[in-house]
């Protein structure tokens, strides 16, 4: 994760370029509206940098929604979520507002700006939590156990403050895990009217998902699934924080 030397592509070169593209992806150019909101983001420069790869250009991220790329503001390193323009949101409106919400509760990457099509975040150096899982970083039971207590507790605060994220069952593909711990991204489905779903859902898929539980296992996180889904469904009903501890409980200690 070390970007020392990086070379930052001035937004005006990559206007003139056929990444601009990536501006208003998938369409071929980018329009006088969106170089207009950049501008009054403070954007100044693009990075080729990133885990994936988007039509020649490395990006930080790439989802139905939007792509984000790493970005320069005033010297710093921004990320730069870029609405897609076949998505079918008509604006990143939406997003900005859970996300500013999220904040409040110290959660996700902090909102610095944003338009109608783009959102100028923090960017959150880390590893994606599942190819943290896989790294030797995870093989300490104490530093296993503390991260997902992290997660589990900030889909507490969630729920508390009457956010549902959306996603939190798929959340490999929604969390980052830094050097202080998890972080969790990407609040473009989060609902303030939805029913509040966010540790039953973190919790089964941690516990029982597909990929991550397997990974879990040979550290002995094996918690009793039919006591587990018990103190969720007394927790769905009552929120407590007496009975979120009951469920961390069950969990870490079973």
């Amino acid at each position: 994760m070390d970007l020392t030397g990086l070379t930052a592509v001035p937004l005006a070169e990559v206007l003139q370029s056929p990444q601009q593209r990536l501006l208003a992806y998938p369409d071929d150019r980018v329009g006088c509206d969106r170089i207009s909101e950049l501008a009054d983001l403070g954007i100044t420069a693009i990075y080729d940098w990133g885990p994936r790869q988007v039509q020649g250009w490395h990006c930080l991220g790439l989802g139905y929604c939007g792509l984000v790329l790493l970005a320069q503001c005033q010297g710093e390193q921004v990320a730069l979520k870029v609405r897609r323009t076949d998505a079918s949101r008509a604006s990143l409106t939406h997003e900005a507002t859970m996300l500013t919400l999220a904040n409040t509760q110290k959660i996700g990457p902090r909102l610095l700006g944003n338009s109608p099509n783009f959102l100028r975040m923090d960017y959150v150096k880390g590893h994606p939590l599942l190819a943290w899982l896989q790294s030797p970083l995870a093989l300490s039971r104490v530093t296993l156990q503390s991260h997902l207590t992290q997660l589990l507790w900030q889909a507490f605060q969630l729920d508390q403050a009457g956010l549902d994220h959306g996603n939190l069952r798929c959340v490999t593909a929604h969390s980052i895990v830094t050097t202080q711990g998890p972080v969790l991204l990407d609040f473009s489905s989060a609902s303030k009217t939805r029913r509040l779903a966010n540790v039953t859902s973190l919790t089964q898929g941690l516990f029982w998902g597909t990929t991550i539980a397997p990974l879990l296992v040979p550290l002995w996180f094996q918690p009793n699934k039919q006591y587990c889904i018990e103190r969720l469904r007394h927790y769905k009903h009552h929120p407590t924080l007496d009975n979120f501890q009951r469920l961390l409980d069950l969990l870490f200690d079973p």
